[in-house]
Formats: structure tokens, sequence, C-alpha cells
């Protein structure tokens, strides 16, 4: 694989590819963020359908509302500009957010980070309706104190600093 550009792929599972209507690339870019590449998957909660995305280097998520496909990207965008902001990135963000300037859309490829995904999915049903006023980013962002196996029972937000202070220093 080689890096071009501002480029990263958010890797779909099948049922959100169809939701959708999005062809996977087989070949992916290197991913030029910090982060790295990004998982997805379709979720419902209370009949409402929700995009749940996270970060594979970090587990970090990023919530949007499951509307039209034209208008994913850029709402992955400012969701994951929110939750940076949220845990606290500061002038780091902007950075981030520009080196996530494009999108390829491809299918999950590590099972690992798929079922940290899926257990934050399973988390997030569980928050919305325990408290279903809440708003996508504050959900996002309580979701990233959760410590997770994976990352050795540090947090996403925990990781994710420390993988973008590392990218400043």
């Amino acid at each position: 694989m080689q890096t071009v550009g501002n480029v990263l792929t958010i890797r779909c599972t099948r049922k959100l590819l169809k939701r959708l209507g999005a062809e996977a690339i087989v070949d992916p870019l290197s991913p030029t963020n910090r982060l790295g590449n990004w998982y997805a998957n379709l979720v419902f909660v209370r009949h409402v359908p929700l995009i749940i995305c996270i970060s594979e280097r970090s587990l970090l998520p990023v919530i949007v509302e499951a509307r039209g496909a034209s208008s994913f990207s850029p709402r992955f965008h400012d969701a994951a500009r929110s939750v940076l902001q949220g845990i606290g990135a500061g002038a780091i963000v902007g950075r981030e957010v520009r080196e996530m300037g494009s999108f390829a859309i491809g299918v999950t490829a590590n099972r690992r980070v798929l079922g940290s995904l899926n257990d934050l999915a399973l988390l997030a049903r569980f928050e919305i309706e325990d408290n279903p006023s809440i708003d996508l980013v504050t959900l996002a962002v309580k979701l990233a104190e959760t410590p997770c196996s994976p990352l050795k029972y540090e947090s996403p937000r925990t990781v994710s600093l420390a993988l973008l202070r590392h990218a400043s220093s």
C-alpha cells in the first residue's frame, strides 16, 4: 500500500455498505492521519439508524445519524472534529481533521477492532436508553472514557491524545 495525499479508509460492515450503497475498494491506501483508518457499523437505537465509527489505532468513537450517503463525509468530519475537541485535543484537532481530508470506503479487516466497535455500539445503545436526550458528540466523548481490553485497559481518549500529541512533538 502507498500513501498519497490526505486519505484514510473507513472500513464498513457489509450492513453499512448496503445502507450507503457504496462499493468497497480492494486495496486501500495507508492513512496519513495519526488515528489511522476507521471502522464503521450501522446500529439502530430506538428505531433511529446511527453510524458508529471508531479509530483503528485508538478505538475513539464518533457517532453520526445514518442519513443520506452523500452527506456522510461532511457529517463524519464535523463529528470527528467535535469529539476531538470534546476529549481535549486542543490545537491538534485542526491538523488531524485536515489529514482526514478525504476517505475511501473499504470492508472490515480486523476482528479485534470490529469486536470493540460492537462493544461500544452496545454501550451506546444502553446510554441512549438511559438518557434519550443525550447528543451524539456527548455520547461519543463519554464512550471514549471506557477502558478497552485491546488497549490494555486504557481508554480511547487517553490513547488518542497520546497519538495526537506524539504527532506534534
